[in-house]
Parts: C-alpha cells; structure tokens; sequence
C-alpha cells in the first residue's frame, strides 16, 4: 500500500489530501490500512502531515529533493509488475 501512495504521489507532486481523501480517491483501499501506510511513510520522511483542524491532517509528498530523486530512482527499477494500475 505504501508503494501505490508513492506511485501516486510521483505521478502528482503537488497532490495533497486527507486519509480518507487518499483511501478513497487515490488508491481505493480501506481508511484504517491507508492511514498505517501513511504513518510509515511520515516516519520515513516520504511524506508530510499537516494539522488543518483539531484531529485532521493533510499528507503531501516530502518537499525534499534528494529523496525525490531517490525514490523516482528506485520507482523506475521496479519490474513492471510490482508497479500498482495507473488510476
């Protein structure tokens, strides 16, 4: 699941939004299993968390240019067939 917000979010480096927003527009999987993944990826530094109400966030790609290239690098080394359906 962590690779399929990442294909997703190499595809749509501006793209920002909610949990909820990512489980059922970006990757189509349940809200409990996208947030895990998303915590991964904050640990990592793979994406951002940005408090906008009490108990929201809202997740984006790291701003970080080197780990961009880095993981654009590794995306680009995976076979064909661990690579998530364009959505």
């Amino acid at each position: 699941m962590c690779l399929e917000i990442v294909q997703y979010l190499v595809r749509n480096t501006e793209a920002a939004d909610t949990a909820r927003g990512i489980a059922e527009w970006w990757i189509k999987r349940s809200l409990a299993s996208t947030h895990d993944a998303l915590l991964k990826l904050e640990e990592f530094g793979v994406v951002q968390a940005f408090a906008v109400q009490d108990i929201t966030f809202v997740y984006a790609y790291t701003k970080n240019p080197i780990l961009r290239q880095s993981i654009a690098r590794h995306l680009r080394g995976l076979p064909t067939l661990h690579r998530s359906r364009e959505r």
